[in-house]
């Protein structure tokens, strides 16, 4: 085997043609979110770009993804009842060990000990809220993500980030080396492109009982979302008369969403002003975008923010929070204010609707924005990843004495 010194002493093993991944598919659940979205569409192509792999999908539940030929789903049905992160951290190992796997890629920041010795470990990590922002989400996530995420980090031959906004969290906060992070974009669906507005208004309209001129957000009800802000914004607008276009709010019930309904009924804000959805199939979300008038996305903090890519891509006019990887996500095809100001954010919303030449604009940016990410792209870049050499460092090189192949085992 030819091994190659570079400077920094780092010594590059050279992969081979043929290797056997192992993915954890947890993400891959029914009601997915932005993370199964991102899994499920990697998922689906890799098979169709690189069949010379295995591909093997690790789980504890049942998924929902069809069976793609290059793919075994692997569910643990033994160990249904145990939460995710733990089954993992538990059976993770044994089972990428009994595969024989040369690849394991963790899409959850969960990275389990004891791993096959030549198997190359890939972990993505979407965003730190746990670090950044850990009042915006629940004190078991921050718990899991703060113990479990800072090991996968740490032991992870490859960090996988879906921002640069994120990559610069890792290596600032977390001092990981940047060599260790690689960049990997989202995609946007396929399904998701430029929609006849009235057509996909009126089948919205008929199936979930809304307006036929409507405003929209999606997200899981929880204070990252923010939402409470864009409630302050309608009330605002219905104490000056000038709100006659309501918003739609289309995502699962999350955590600590009580003070959200608080907040909406002392604003004095009715259905006729704001109405939840709840989760909406993933069949019916481009409609859903492409019946909007407006896309409205006022989080606190992303790891990239898919969603306002998924509207930008149906054709419908974006403003969102400037908050960080927003800039860098959405560029200047949608209108981006600061959190510190509701009525410029209602102002915002005033000039969308009122003028056509604004929209117009804004539709054809985003369209164009939304095609700098394709599943295509995400798919070949992640197989860099999974393809790429090993590198050692020369301590661990010293300790181990050999330097192992991927894919061959000792």
């Amino acid at each position: 085997m030819e091994c190659r010194s570079t400077a920094d002493e780092k010594t590059v093993v050279e992969s081979v043609d043929h290797m056997r991944i192992g993915i954890d598919a947890r993400p891959l659940s029914k009601q997915r979110t932005g993370i199964g979205n991102y899994v499920q569409g990697l998922v689906e192509l890799l098979p169709q770009v690189a069949p010379q792999h295995e591909y093997l999908l690790y789980s504890n539940r049942k998924l929902d993804l069809p069976t793609c030929e290059g793919t075994l789903h692997q569910v643990d049905r033994a160990f249904s009842w145990c939460p995710g992160a733990f089954w993992l951290l538990a059976r993770g190992a044994r089972l990428a060990r009994r595969d024989a796997v040369d690849v394991y890629w963790s899409t959850n920041a969960v990275l389990p000990e004891r791993m096959p010795s030549g198997a190359l470990k890939v972990v993505t990590v979407y965003d730190l809220v746990w670090l950044r922002c850990p009042e915006t989400t629940t004190r078991y996530n921050v718990r899991v993500q703060t113990i479990c995420a800072r090991k996968a980090i740490a032991n992870a031959d490859y960090i996988v980030v879906i921002s640069r906004s994120t990559q610069d969290e890792l290596i600032q906060s977390l001092r990981v080396p940047s060599e260790k992070v690689k960049l990997v974009y989202p995609g946007v669906a396929d399904r998701y492109k430029p929609q006849d507005q009235e057509k996909a208004a009126k089948a919205i309209s008929e199936k979930y009982r809304v307006p036929l001129r409507y405003m929209a957000t999606v997200g899981t009800l929880e204070p990252r979302k923010n939402l409470t802000f864009v409630v302050e914004v309608l009330r605002i607008l219905k104490r000056n008369n000038q709100l006659d276009c309501p918003l739609v709010v289309a995502g699962a019930s999350g955590w600590k969403n009580s003070t959200l309904f608080r907040e909406v009924r002392a604003a004095g804000l009715t259905e006729n002003d704001i109405r939840f959805l709840g989760y909406i199939p993933d069949e019916d979300m481009p409609l859903f975008y492409g019946g909007a008038q407006l896309f409205l996305f006022p989080t606190l903090y992303e790891g990239f923010g898919l969603p306002p890519v998924e509207a930008m891509a149906c054709g419908v006019p974006v403003i969102a929070s400037d908050a960080p990887c927003m800039p860098e996500v959405l560029g200047e095809a949608a209108i981006l204010e600061p959190l510190t100001s509701v009525d410029r954010f209602a102002t915002a919303i005033l000039k969308v609707l009122a003028e056509d030449g604004v929209r117009k604009v804004l539709r054809a940016k985003g369209v164009q924005r939304a095609q700098r990410f394709r599943y295509q792209t995400s798919v070949r870049q992640l197989l860099e990843v999974f393809e790429k050499p090993r590198l050692l460092d020369s301590a661990q090189r010293g300790r181990d004495g050999v330097v192992v192949q991927l894919g061959v085992r000792t």
